[in-house]
């Protein structure tokens, strides 16, 4: 793992605040301190979580950093713990693609991102 990587996802340090049946809370360490900038992303970051079948809400509460996540009972927290960390490796390996096309054509790295992350469910 890149030195870039792992000081990001040691910013974004999750961890199981519960989990009952259908919902998953998580602890997102530094949520409440990200920057303006970043949380335009959050929609996006959503639509990607929701693109593993089973999620179906991501309701994020910015000031505790807690982000509750509403699933089908036919998958388990970790499932969805892995796939988290799937879209956050994604992100943080195409920064420097979204950076340099996201003010010029942010349908198209969309687009890639999904791509990229529905070819990672087949692996």
């Amino acid at each position: 793992m890149s030195l870039k990587k792992q000081l990001i996802k040691n910013y974004l340090k999750m961890q199981l605040v519960s989990s009952d049946p259908g919902i998953l809370k998580i602890k997102v360490n530094n949520l409440p301190k990200l920057n303006e900038d970043y949380l335009q992303f959050a929609p996006y970051i959503y639509e990607f979580l929701k693109l593993k079948q089973g999620i179906n809400e991501i309701q994020p509460d910015f000031t505790s950093g807690v982000v509750t996540i509403y699933y089908d009972s036919f998958m388990q927290p970790q499932e969805i713990i892995t796939w988290i960390n799937t879209v956050i490796d994604v992100a943080i390996d195409q920064m420097d693609y979204i950076a340099a096309n996201w003010e010029t054509n942010q349908a198209e790295v969309i687009n890639t991102l999904k791509k990229i992350l529905i070819g990672k469910m087949f692996q």
